[in-house]
This record gives structure tokens, sequence and C-alpha cells, in this order.
């Protein structure tokens, strides 16, 4: 008896590991956000910090070093990773979050794919896993890359405010800030810090989806 008491409990920790546990902590390989091409541009429960890096200094290498959590996440340009191999190696040790930056797009005059494949292809090689998430440098996107990436599985980010150094921006519910980290960007580290301190942010994926989401990552 007390045998199949032992057995019918065991079995319902399981069960309650099996579909409670997820809801909390979910593992899931890349995914699309929506059902079809789309542009995110707004989650919907706080605010989320998105660094674009195509430029490096010692700075930078001190700031990847020490930066806290909640991580802001890094899209990174694809020629900044090939000449970048330190500061990858703190990236992946610290496990910040990343994503792919890619060049400029518009929709009089498309991107090449070509181009496109040959940054993911870069990202992949260095990062060992697929861009979960992407963004242009102009913050546009035709159709064609949008039909791309959504067959790939890699969602499409863009800004509802840059964020230029203002010290009080006007930042609402479930927006992305986006900080350019170009060569020549006017915006310090001690900036990018003291925004850090003044506002509470989130994960991208905890923005849009409401709880914390560990994201394993396959081509």
């Amino acid at each position: 008896m007390m045998v199949r008491k032992t057995l019918i409990s065991l079995f319902f920790i399981v069960i309650l590991f099996v579909f409670i546990k997820p809801i909390n902590s979910t593992m899931i390989s890349v995914f699309n956000i929506a059902d079809a091409p789309a542009v995110v541009t707004k989650g919907h429960y706080g605010t989320s910090l998105v660094v674009e890096i195509s430029f490096s200094d010692e700075a930078l290498m001190d700031w990847l070093n020490t930066v806290k959590e909640p991580y802001p996440l890094l899209l990174l340009d694809a020629a900044w990773i090939k000449r970048s191999p330190e500061q990858l190696k703190i990236i992946q040790k610290r496990k910040l979050p990343t994503g792919l930056l890619g060049p400029e797009d518009s929709i009089d005059e498309p991107i090449s794919m070509t181009a496109v494949q040959k940054d993911i292809a870069i990202y992949e090689k260095y990062l060992k896993e697929t861009p979960l998430w992407f963004a242009t440098r102009n913050h546009q996107y035709s159709q064609d890359l949008q039909k791309n990436l959504f067959q790939q599985q890699i969602n499409i980010l863009s800004p509802s405010l840059i964020w230029k150094g203002e010290k009080t921006p006007k930042i609402q519910k479930g927006d992305f800030i986006f900080i350019t980290l170009h060569q020549n960007s006017p915006i310090t580290f001690k900036d990018i810090n003291t925004l850090l301190q003044q506002n509470k942010f989130m994960s991208i994926e905890e923005n849009i989806f409401g709880y914390k989401v560990q994201t394993k990552k396959s081509p």
C-alpha cells in the first residue's frame, strides 16, 4: 500500500514538473513572435534596452565586464564580430544576450539577401547559434527581408525610442529603447550606466511575453 502511494505521489510530482515548471522558466528553440512577417517595435510589460555595437575601445571592454543584470540586448555588427574575439569571449562567458545588427535596408532599394545571409553565417560561426533578434542600422525593412527572416525564425526589432543622451527620456511602458554605439558616438558608458540606474529595464522576452524565457537557439 505504501509503495502504491509513493508511486502515485511520484507520478503527480512528474506531472507538476512537466506542466507547471515551463510556465515560469521556459526553454524554447528559435521561434517567431508573430504568425506572419512583422517588425516588433514594442512589448507589453515594461521597457527594454537594446545596444547596437559596431565599434570597440577599452571603455567597451570595461563595460562588458561590469554591466549588471538585467542585461541589455546587444545587437552586434558582423564586421565587428569578426575583429573582436576578446570582446566576444566576455560576452559568451557572461552570457550577455545578443542579436545581429544588419546593414541598411529600404523599400526603394532592398538590401541584398546574399549580404544578409553572409552576416547571419558570421554570427553563427562565432556565436555558435542562430540570432534570435535582428535589426538594420537604419531600422527600415523591405518586405523581402521580413519574409526571409521570418522563414528562418529570426525576429526583427525596431526602436520605440532611440536614446541620444537625454537626461529625462520620455519612456513609455513596452518601449524598446535603442542606443547606437558606432564610431564617433557621443554617448559614453557613464551615460548608459546612469540610464540603467535610473530606469527599471527587463529583457526583450520578458517585455513581450510577461515572464522570463530561456532560449535554446539552434541553427
